[in-house]
């Protein structure tokens, strides 16, 4: 299997790395381009949503051509830029991985705006990974305070994944802070 360890983000928490298993066990596959495509210009519309930035990475360049700044579509027809694809589900599952471990730091650090950024970007990589139920359960607003804690919770229990205690302890010590005041 490849590696991705150059594209990882660095935080407190270990790095999860994706195994077959992850992927059967989930029943994870990639979403057709027209799927990535029609989320992509679903969230476009919305103010204030970062799907789009994760979700063009993975549409073939004729579809996101369209969607891409002139000049960059001018250079790749040119053959001075490269267009990449990201085509790969063990690619595409790493990082999803990489950006739930990244997504729990932005939480603890209660980083209000970079928190809801992380949950819009996870939507996009669980809809990319084919599981519109759990893109529907991390983007639950019911789901989100304190900082997106107990959505990554109930997507990470959902998929298996272990989840630091001070994630946990995070969210509990701050939903109690809430019921008091």
């Amino acid at each position: 299997m490849k590696d991705y360890a150059n594209k990882a983000f660095s935080n407190e928490f270990a790095r999860i790395l994706v195994s077959e298993d992850f992927v059967t066990r989930n029943k994870l596959v990639l979403a057709t381009p027209e799927v990535i495509k029609e989320r992509f210009d679903k969230k476009s519309q919305e103010i204030m949503n970062f799907e789009p930035e994760i979700l063009i990475n993975y549409l073939p360049f004729d579809i996101a051509r369209t969607l891409l700044k002139d000049e960059y579509v001018a250079k790749v027809d040119s053959g001075e830029e490269k267009y990449e694809v990201i085509d790969d589900i063990f690619e595409a599952t790493q990082d999803f991985l990489d950006y739930m471990v990244f997504a729990w730091g932005k939480a603890m650090d209660q980083r209000g705006i970079s928190a809801g950024r992380s949950i819009n970007k996870l939507g996009a990589y669980l809809t990319i990974l084919s599981r519109p139920d759990l893109a529907d359960m991390i983007n639950d607003d019911n789901l989100y305070n304190p900082y997106g804690a107990p959505a990554l919770i109930a997507v990470c229990e959902a998929m298996g994944i272990d989840i630091p205690q001070e994630l946990r302890a995070f969210a509990d010590d701050k939903i109690i802070e809430g019921e008091e005041q």
